[in-house]
């Protein structure tokens, strides 16, 4: 017996490792998954019906659409009750007021569910893509700060700055689907074996007949058309252009001399424009009778991170934001001081989006490793070529790393920005302005230009509270990464999270946190994760920096050693420039040359 031959959209990439796992486990059905969402499966479901392609499987609103562009069986994968449990077990100790915005198929579960929990979340189903940036403004209108829903509502919250979680379907409800799929299967190969019969009788007709869609897509050629068209996948534009939605439906219209691969051909046109999609059935007899060059050293992302996704509520966090957001309101410069992995990038973008500026492009250089020639070219132009400085006519210009510019740059951008400009400038550094000025070899003007405001980003470990929140926005994300339904971490996990000084800030706890996910089986995760995933972090750190602990600093050593580590440290900083690592440690070079031990030359 034959296979079915299925093609599942997947929304997200964990639904699609989902479906073909379990569609392994069952002998009937041949399977292939591809991640597309709403408009983006269009194109791929159309070719799958010309593939033959048995069945087609997805979920919500991409299910509905695919259904009105295919004839095909289109079969739904729900999301159960259970699903929806799963999700609203996740959130139910969070301070943030969520909302629930989807597809009709997934808001009628969902407020049942909350109903039957005694949990007040706002539903606000929509019906076409179209409507849920509208929802998303009502509900956050109304105080929602977390939203629920399906993939289109995650990412349109998470382009408007607002943090979303994705509702995903779980084993049960990929069961059911199957379920369901062979039995949908079923009764259409019986309707088939009546089709065959039919098309049976078009094979030997001399009449080339046409079915097709309104966008010119061949639903069915007989041998007669396909002598027409070649190999041609869609109808010539010529005859795409006499296709018209308002010819009323069961009518038939007539072009004579039509152009198809130089020969002429008349047309009759049979209108099936009640249905949705419209179509045509086409008969067709022989005549009778006659870029700007893109930058290389400076990014432009599309997608910017807003206030609305800092995520916790600890005082030291609301206090950066609240400060932050006073700054978006000024066209003043801001330097923001933040160790590595804090959010200084973050922070940056969201200043950019609730400022004047927002509505212009967000240009980012990273000072530390960009190519000093190549820069200088995109920033201040060549001959004949203008830079970035002097045609933009909006915008955010963040100079991460701005403490690493070269001294040349630094004296061009400080005659530039001497002339005025429409950019607005942002730098970030681990270092303080005040820091930077006394380290030296930094220009002064510069300097002052770039931190009319200052804003220090506080690491993780002084904000420790906020780690059951981080940690639940990171078991959102890997769930709809990978097909899992992990619901929480317990909370002597969470004491352990909260008891590391996290030098590597949120950086290095997204990667800790991953590894405990990856490494999790049930709904929880334990310390048995806690500890496997630690313990092989940790390995990989002290491998990564050839055994030094936090930093690289060894603080097991004697006084002596400690003291030569940070010197090279430094040292390395300042690219082995022996003067300014001296000025910044408040010594001079002959004392520096001397605690090396003769590592260095003079």
């Amino acid at each position: 017996m034959a296979k079915i031959k299925v093609k599942g959209i997947a929304p997200y990439p964990g639904l699609r490792d989902l479906l073909l796992d379990i569609a392994k486990e069952d002998d009937r059905i041949e399977m292939d998954v591809e991640i597309a969402d709403l408009e983006e499966a269009l194109p791929i479901v159309l070719q799958a019906e010309k593939q033959k392609y048995d069945v087609i499987v997805s979920r919500g609103g991409t299910a509905q659409l695919i259904r009105k562009h295919v004839s095909i069986p289109v079969v739904d994968i729900p999301v159960s009750g259970y699903d929806i449990l799963r999700v609203l077990t996740l959130i139910k100790d969070s301070n943030s007021k969520p909302a629930i915005i989807g597809f009709p198929g997934i808001c009628q579960g969902a407020a049942t569910v909350s109903s039957l929990l005694n949990l007040e979340i706002p539903v606000y189903p929509v019906h076409h893509e179209s409507e849920v940036r509208g929802a998303l403004e009502q509900a956050t209108n109304q105080g929602a700060q977390i939203v629920l829903g399906d993939v289109v509502t995650v990412r349109t919250a998470q382009e408007m700055g607002y943090h979303g979680i994705l509702i995903t379907s779980g084993r049960e409800s990929v069961q059911e689907m199957l379920t369901e799929l062979v039995y949908v299967h079923d009764i259409y190969m019986k309707g088939q074996e009546k089709a065959r019969f039919y098309e049976e009788l078009l094979q030997h007709d001399t009449t080339g007949v046409l079915a097709v869609r309104a966008n010119g897509d061949i639903l069915y050629a007989n041998p007669a058309a396909q002598a027409w068209l070649g190999n041609a996948d869609a109808i010539p534009p010529a005859v795409a252009s006499l296709l018209s939605a308002d010819q009323p439906d069961g009518t038939t219209v007539t072009a004579e001399h039509v152009a198809i691969q130089d020969r002429l051909c008349d047309i009759r046109i049979a209108a099936r424009t009640k249905e949705e999609p419209a179509a045509f059935v086409l008969y067709l007899q022989e005549s009778k009778g006659v870029p700007p060059q893109p930058f290389r050293e400076i990014q432009t992302p599309e997608r910017l991170a807003a206030f609305a996704q800092v995520i916790g509520s600890s005082r030291e966090i609301a206090k950066t934001v609240k400060r932050a957001q006073t700054y978006a309101q000024t066209n003043k410069s801001v330097w923001l001081t933040g160790e590595m992995g804090s959010g200084r990038m973050h922070f940056a973008q969201a200043i950019h989006v609730a400022s004047r500026q927002g509505r212009h492009r967000f240009y980012s250089v990273c000072c530390s490793s960009a190519e000093e020639e190549r820069l200088a070219e995109e920033l201040f132009g060549t001959e004949g070529k203008p830079g970035l400085l002097t045609t933009a006519s909006g915008g955010t210009l963040y100079l991460e790393e701005a403490d690493k510019l070269s001294v040349r740059l630094q004296d061009q951008l400080a005659a530039e920005l001497q002339k005025g400009g429409r950019l607005r400038l942002i730098a970030s550094s681990t270092l303080s302005p005040g820091q930077v000025a006394k380290r030296g070899g930094f220009s002064s003007l510069l300097l002052h230009q770039l931190a009319e405001c200052q804003l220090r980003i506080p690491p993780l470990r002084e904000r420790v509270e906020d780690i059951g929140e981080l940690a639940r926005v990171l078991i959102a994300h890997h769930n709809s990464a990978y097909g899992k339904h992990i619901v929480g971490i317990r909370e002597e996990v969470i004491e352990r999270l909260a008891e590391y000084d996290w030098p590597g800030n949120l950086k290095e706890f997204e990667n800790v946190v991953e590894e405990m996910l990856l490494l999790t089986e049930g709904h929880y995760v334990g310390l048995e994760e806690w500890q496997e995933a630690w313990q092989r972090y940790s390995a990989e750190t002290r491998a990564g920096n050839g055994g030094l602990p936090l930093g690289g600093l060894n603080l097991e050593g004697t006084w002596e050693e400690i003291e030569r580590q940070i010197l090279l440290h430094v040292l390395k900083e300042e690219g082995m420039n022996q003067s300014r690592a001296a000025k910044r440690l408040g010594i001079n070079r002959t004392t520096l040359w001397r605690k090396l031990g003769g590592v260095l030359k003079k």
